[in-house]
């Protein structure tokens, strides 16, 4: 009952962004979860980049520069947050029977994580620095920064703690 629990807080952390009064199927906790993931990446990339360009507030000329290389940044982090989404559902299916063992694995898995994601985040800074100047750099770390903070943040209240 429990790991029913662990599933239903990860979909709804997953789903903050987005509202949506779609039914579902009768399918599977793992199944639903899957869906949802799937819906809601899919509104989180389109709302995100709304966000970012208002954020942003680029003129004309430096949109196109930014772009292309902010279109860089998301595929590459977007391979982060796949492999987040699989440590999470791993964490859920391990919930009511956890050990040591896989404790440390997915603690050390999501430290890791985070770690090349800072890596991913410096390394777009620089790009940005590189072809736009420090200022429209230091606001696409700010403004990825934030957002990054407000979707770690709703995630992380709606995940149990390990017992």
């Amino acid at each position: 009952m429990k790991r029913i629990g662990v599933l239903v807080a990860i979909t709804v952390a997953l789903s903050f962004i987005v509202s949506t009064g779609r039914a579902q199927d009768q399918v599977s906790s793992d199944e639903q979860v899957q869906a949802y993931i799937e819906m809601i990446r899919k509104d989180i990339r389109t709302d995100r980049n709304t966000i970012v360009d208002q954020a942003m507030n680029l003129e004309p000329a430096d949109k196109a520069k930014f772009w292309f290389v902010y279109d860089k940044y998301a595929q590459e982090i977007k391979g982060i947050w796949d492999q987040r989404v699989a440590n999470i559902l791993k964490y859920a299916e391990n919930f009511e029977k956890m050990t040591d063992a896989t404790a440390d694995e997915l603690a050390t898995k999501a430290i890791d994580l985070r770690t090349k994601e800072l890596a991913i985040l410096k390394k777009y800074y620089g790009e940005m620095k590189k072809d736009l100047g420090p200022r429209v750099a230091g606001r696409f770390y700010q403004v990825e920064t934030m957002l990054g903070n407000v979707i770690g943040l709703q995630i992380s209240a709606q995940i149990p703690l390990v017992e």
